[in-house]
């Protein structure tokens, strides 16, 4: 009781003691650099210089991590997390979260006061990956293996991952799956993974898996690892026929026994491995013992061969059960039907067996048919028998002919064909058709033909008349006349045969009988009187052909003949009047225009031709008809003509009639004025009218011409309609008078035509001559001609001002444009030293010019005056004309020196002095002619003086004019060595 007591004492003592300690926490970072202060007394209490801590156990393990400063706790080495948790200084054993205990003892002065617990967590640092325990390279392979067997939901462990840093547990895996796999991952506690089976497994189809497994801590450091599922094999696959249906093979009978070609192979796989899809082959228990005498199988490979021969007429197919089995446990058979087809040998010809309708006879290979047998007529079967099988027992049947035969032919039955006419037959065009009968089977490798020659022969019936000769007979005989002999012999044809074609004659005209005798044998007509053509003139006699044919029927033709009486030709002929006349035939009508007909009667009945006088019209000679031949003119021929129509029969007798044809005229041309009625000179003094005088160049009846006179303002003029003028005594006209006269043909066939002429009257007088009236007028003309040649020269003068002044204002438009030309200041050629500009002799051989480098512009030396594209312009120099080109400012003064090679020796101010230069060289001609920019017109020049090898050209009178250019005001004796080139525009370049 005492010791319990006691203990309770102690239990109370140290939970009192422990109660009343301070409690404080802190944490730090694994791995921080050494002497880190990890706390300190003054952020645990309120202390004093004269407090410091001490550790309350010095032998703790702890103390060799850490130190104690005065009144700090600082680390003393290198702080591991994982180093802790592996030798346990943690409190707990699974050490998370690392934390360590220490106890401190608080001094005041050196002597204890109280003592401070101190709770230090260690902060891990995430500084390892997971890393899978069965393997140390993250680049391996966890293999597994699992039976294709399992069912769904079978678990499949898999090695986990570990990680350093203590954090199994808070570890994450998944897995990347790039199709669709039957597995799903699944985890358990303490760091556990499997894979669950979440579909069947078939090997067969998959035989193995391989996915990517990733762990990751919490700070998402991951390591990925393959893992490899191979998938075992049970024998659950029976062996399959690589075809479904049975095999069926086709060989000849006649194919060879052999052991070494087979004649085919079965074959069959299973998807198992190893013995499970290990296949036999065998017989089935069903197969007959003859199937296995004639045929022997391979039990490994497959392959079936020939044991003996084959006969097709024995057995014409073979059926075999095959037994297909694998080697693995528990295995099942499975079978496959083997046809083996014999071929036929196609060693048998076919045999044609012809059959005729019995309405046709057949014999010796002869078909006789009558020639009316309609089309689609059967004429005879064709049956085939051969005795081979399948093609080679089929056979086909056709026709050939070369006589143009249309039969048809068609299939039946099986190798019977039947034959029809296709076309209508007609002996009489061809009575026989040879044909060949061909008949062949469809043998594969060999074909047999039969070939029948035979013969269509077509018989007669009574299908055609007799035809005669001629369509119609002509026959004259003269009156009064005994015929002894046949006048005319009746012949005809028949195409037929036999009695069909024999003919017999018969005359119908049975009124003639008494006249005529007609053959029936032989056709011939004779006489039997004298005929009277006055009693008749003609007989026309039906005669008949008919056939002794009967089927099927008799046949027959008639024909006439026409028989004409000869009279003595007594008779000329006769016209029906005594004149005929044709009248009102207009002049316009075409040529071949029929204007009527002539008639003439021959009593004897005689062929009748007629013929015309005239060779302006002709005539039909067997109608009469009459036809213009020539076109017609009234005004130039006769009005009528008189001409005779000649009737003539065959005996040459005629008879002539006259013929009056006569025309109308046609109004076709207007009055014409004579040409002395125009301009009638008259003399006042000797007569009082004057008439004019006209003709039509119609000649019609009805025409006259009628004058009507334009009336006259000067002198009392007036006109009869006959075209007289008559004067008025009481005028007195003198002059020239024009006048408008009408002319009338007042003809109405079809119309009227009127002439409007001008005449001119020339009126004088004994007194006045003719002469002065002409000189008067022909003055007033003159001057007309004057007015108006000074008019016409007024009007080109105006139009040649109006040309000048519209030229000038383009030209000073064009000048204006060349004068607004942005400065050019820099674009100049000059030679070195400006040698050319010095006054004095100038070496020609030291010349070169240069561009102004300095130039605002990029213009080129070499182009014409230095590049410029300013407008082309005439230079005027000494009255001449020279091209070239000109830079003008209105600011500045230049000088513009160029090159130009096309311009040599054209300098027309000094030719004496230019025509030449020094050794043939043209290069050594410079003149240039300049003037003040003010526009003042004054020309002003220089002289530059060039030296050459032979002579020197002076171009100027003397070196002074020079000091006029420069516009220097010294004397002519001052020399000016210097040159401004700004100063001065040029008028006219010439160029080296």
């Amino acid at each position: 009781m005492m010791i319990r007591i006691f203990i309770l004492f102690n239990i109370y003592y140290i939970s009192l003691t422990l109660s009343s300690r301070l409690k404080y926490r802190e944490s730090v970072t694994e791995n921080v650099e050494l002497y880190h202060t990890i706390t300190s007394l003054d952020k645990m209490i309120s202390v004093n210089y004269q407090q410091s801590i001490e550790f309350l156990n010095i032998n703790s393990p702890y103390t060799t991590y850490f130190l104690v400063d005065g009144q700090k706790l600082r680390t003393s080495r290198l702080i591991d997390r994982e180093e802790f948790c592996r030798i346990k200084l943690c409190e707990n054993s699974q050490c998370h979260p690392c934390e360590i205990y220490m106890d401190f003892v608080l001094k005041e002065n050196g002597q204890p006061r109280d003592i401070i617990s101190l709770i230090l967590t260690i902060e891990d640092v995430n500084e390892y990956r997971p890393q899978f325990s069965d393997n140390s390279r993250n680049d391996q392979t966890i293999h597994l293996n699992i039976s294709e067997g399992v069912p769904v939901g079978h678990i499949l462990p898999i090695p986990s991952a570990t990680d350093k840093d203590g954090e199994d547990d808070e570890l994450v895996y998944w897995i990347d799956k790039n199709k669709k796999i039957p597995f799903e991952l699944v985890s358990f506690g303490s760091n556990q993974i499997a894979l669950n089976v979440t579909g069947p497994l078939d090997r067969e189809l998959e035989d193995f898996y391989e996915l990517q497994l990733t762990a990751s801590d919490r700070e998402n450091l991951t390591t990925t690892i393959s893992v490899h599922i191979s998938i075992s094999d049970i024998n659950d696959n029976v062996p399959i026929f690589d075809q479904v249906n049975p095999y069926i093979i086709n060989i000849s009978e006649n194919t060879q026994p052999s052991l070494t070609k087979s004649l085919l192979r079965i074959h069959a796989f299973d998807n198992d491995s190893n013995d499970n899809s290990r296949i036999t082959y065998n017989f089935s228990s069903q197969v007959s013992e003859l199937i296995r005498q004639t045929f022997q199988l391979n039990s490994q490979t497959g392959e079936l061969f020939l044991l003996q021969a084959l006969d097709y007429e024995q057995y014409k197919e073979y059926r075999m059960p095959i037994k297909a089995q694998d080697s693995g446990p528990v295995s099942v058979p499975v079978y496959t039907l083997v046809i083996i087809n014999i071929e036929d040998e196609n060693d048998n010809k076919p045999v044609t067996n012809i059959r005729t309708s019995e309405y046709f006879q057949f014999n010796n290979n002869t078909l006789y048919i009558s020639e009316e047998t309609p089309i689609n007529t059967l004429l005879m079967h064709v049956i085939v028998q051969d005795l081979d099988s399948n093609l080679n027992g089929k056979v086909q049947c056709w026709i050939e002919s070369s006589d143009y035969l249309k039969l048809n032919i068609t299939n039946a039955l099986n190798n019977m064909f039947s034959i029809y006419t296709s076309q209508l037959f007609d002996r009489e065009q061809q009575s026989t058709y040879s044909f060949h009968l061909i008949i062949e089977d469809f043998g594969l490798k060999i074909r047999h033909r039969v070939k029948h020659d035979l013969r269509l022969v077509i018989n007669d019936i009574n299908d055609n008349p007799p035809i005669f000769i001629q369509s119609y007979y002509n026959l004259t005989i003269e009156e009064e006349q005994d015929y002894e002999q046949a006048l005319i012999r009746f012949e005809a044809n028949d195409k037929d045969l036999n009695e069909s074609s024999q003919i017999t004659y018969e005359l119908m005209s049975n009124e003639y009988k008494y006249l005529f005798y007609l053959n029936e044998d032989t056709g011939e007509l004779f006489l039997r009187e004298k005929l009277d053509r006055e009693i008749k003139s003609h007989y026309d006699l039906i005669v008949r052909a008919h056939d002794h044919g009967k089927y099927p029927s008799q046949l027959h033709t008639d024909v006439i003949c026409y028989i004409k009486i000869l009279d003595k030709n007594e008779y000329k002929p006769e016209f029906e009047k005594e004149m005929y006349l044709f009248h009102g035939i207009s002049e316009t009508i075409s040529i071949n225009t029929s204007i009527g007909f002539v008639k003439a009667i021959d009593r004897d009945k005689n062929l009748i031709i007629y013929s015309i006088s005239s060779s302006n019209f002709k005539i039909d000679s067997l109608t009469g008809e009459i036809f213009v031949n020539k076109q017609l003119d009234y005004d130039a021929n006769d009005s009528c003509e008189n001409l005779f129509v000649t009737a003539k029969n065959q005996d040459g007798l005629n008879s002539s009639c006259p013929v009056e044809i006569c025309l109308q005229p046609i109004n076709e041309y207007p009055p014409e004025l004579h040409i002395e009625s125009r301009l009638i000179y008259v003399n006042i003094d000797n007569t009082s009218f004057i008439h004019m005088h006209a003709f039509d160049r119609d000649r019609s009846p009805l025409s006259f011409l009628s004058f009507r006179l334009e009336k006259s303002s000067k002198c009392n003029l007036t006109c009869s309609s006959n075209g007289t003028i008559y004067m008025d005594k009481n005028e007195h006209c003198i002059g020239i008078i024009d006048l408008f006269v009408s002319i009338d043909d007042n003809d109405r066939y079809p119309s009227s035509k009127t002439t409007n002429e001008t005449i001119r009257l020339v009126f004088y007088s004994n007194i006045i001559s003719l002469q002065q009236i002409l000189f008067s007028s022909n003055y007033k003309f003159t001057i007309e001609i004057i007015i108006i040649t000074i008019i016409l020269i007024l009007i080109i003068c105006i139009f040649c001002l109006i040309v000048y002044v519209v030229y000038r204002h383009r030209r000073q438009i064009s000048l204006s444009k060349s004068t607004q030309l942005n400065n050019i200041k820099d674009q100049i050629g000059f030679t070195e030293n400006h040698g050319l500009l010095n006054d004095g002799p100038v070496d020609v051989t030291n010349i070169k010019l240069k561009p102004n480098t300095n130039s605002d512009t990029s213009s080129s030396f070499n182009d014409s005056c230095y590049g410029s594209s300013e407008t082309d312009v005439y230079h005027h120099l000494s009255g001449n004309k020279l091209a070239g080109k000109i830079l003008i400012s209105s600011n500045d003064k230049y000088i513009i020196l160029c090159k130009d090679q096309n311009n040599i020796n054209h300098d027309e101010t000094n030719s004496s002095s230019s025509s030449s230069s020094p050794n043939g060289n043209n290069n050594s001609n410079l003149i240039t002619r300049y003037q003040s920019n003010n526009r003042t017109g004054i020309v002003q020049a220089y002289h530059t003086q060039i030296k050459s090898p032979n002579q020197n050209l002076e171009f100027f009178q003397n070196n002074n004019e020079l000091k006029k250019v420069t516009g220097s005001t010294a004397t002519t004796t001052t020399t000016t060595t210097t040159f401004n080139y700004r100063n001065n525009t040029p008028l006219n370049e010439y160029y080296l």
